[in-house]
């Protein structure tokens, strides 16, 4: 069983990676992998400690990097990287995380006020960084403070949830409410030579995520770039879905992958190792590059 897209405290999971390990360990999980945003800082902790008191199965270093394809903001996972190359090489290609969110903030309140919306007086200055991951986030909840924006946002689902408007709109280039991002995150093709670089193979994750445009990113990725594998098992696909990107990893010679995307109490839905709370990833094409994987570094 494998879980191998995880959150921690380094990046925006509620959990500590001794938690995570012991929590895996609890329900039998043979491999999983840390995978947080844009650093694998948690990978230096872990590099002091004996995690086999914690966990006794094999965890595979990871890490989520975010990058910009055809105007759109997407993510991809990076597996059995070298932490320190990661962590040295993401100081020169991404700004820091406080000088994306603050801008990030400052653009799509823009695009809101263009579109009608109304906030409260000084609204950027109430930025709470301790309280708010993302800057977005904190929008999104004033934003849903006044009724009358809810009519300028065209699906229940991004009223309601932050994490579906980002993903439906603000990185959306068909959206109104889109952010140009590409001056603060680095391509694709860096992305990828990153990866590369620290050793790891590049995976696409939660491909899904991006609707109607999943299928134009998917190609996209595939036909131009050095993909080793996509992520086809992930809480929100429909078993449909995960058919489909199984059979297109065969058709494409690509590895298949599988993870929750478990990011503790923050988002208390989804489980490690079970996702919506109901499955464990157990297909077997995963343990064949994992495995030759491992004999390859180990």
């Amino acid at each position: 069983m494998y879980d191998l897209h995880i959150h921690s405290n380094y990046s925006d999971g509620s959990d500590d990676y001794i938690t995570i390990l012991k929590k895996a360990k609890s329900l039998g999980l043979k491999y999983i992998s840390i995978t947080d945003h844009d650093n694998c800082k948690v990978y230096e902790k872990i590099a002091d400690d004996d995690i086999t008191k914690y966990y006794p199965g094999k965890l595979i270093p990871g890490v989520e990097l975010q990058a910009n394809i055809l105007g759109f903001s997407i993510e991809l996972l990076g597996y059995f990287v070298d932490y320190k190359i990661i962590n040295q090489e993401v100081k020169k290609i991404y700004k820091s995380f406080d000088v994306i969110n603050r801008i990030e903030l400052e653009r799509l309140y823009t695009r809101c006020v263009l579109l009608g919306m109304k906030f409260d007086s000084n609204i950027l200055n109430k930025y709470n960084e301790s309280k708010y991951y993302y800057a977005t986030e904190f929008l999104h909840t004033e934003m849903k403070k006044n009724m009358y924006n809810k009519q300028f946002v065209p699906d229940e689902d991004s009223w309601e949830k932050e994490s579906v408007f980002f993903k439906r709109h603000t990185s959306n280039i068909n959206s109104p409410f889109y952010i140009d991002e590409s001056d603060l995150i680095p391509s694709v093709e860096n992305v990828i030579n990153l990866i590369k670089k620290a050793g790891g193979l590049v995976f696409i994750p939660h491909i899904y995520q991006y609707e109607e445009n999943a299928n134009k990113i998917l190609d996209e990725l595939i036909n131009k770039y050095e993909i080793d594998g996509i992520e086809c098992y992930y809480p929100s696909f429909s078993n449909l879905q995960t058919e489909y990107l199984t059979k297109y990893c065969q058709t494409h010679n690509k590895y298949i992958s599988g993870g929750t995307d478990y990011h503790g109490n923050n988002r208390p839905n989804i489980s490690l190792g079970t996702g919506n709370g109901n499955s464990f990833i157990t297909d077997k094409n995963i343990q064949i590059w994992i495995d030759k994987k491992m004999a390859e570094k180990y």
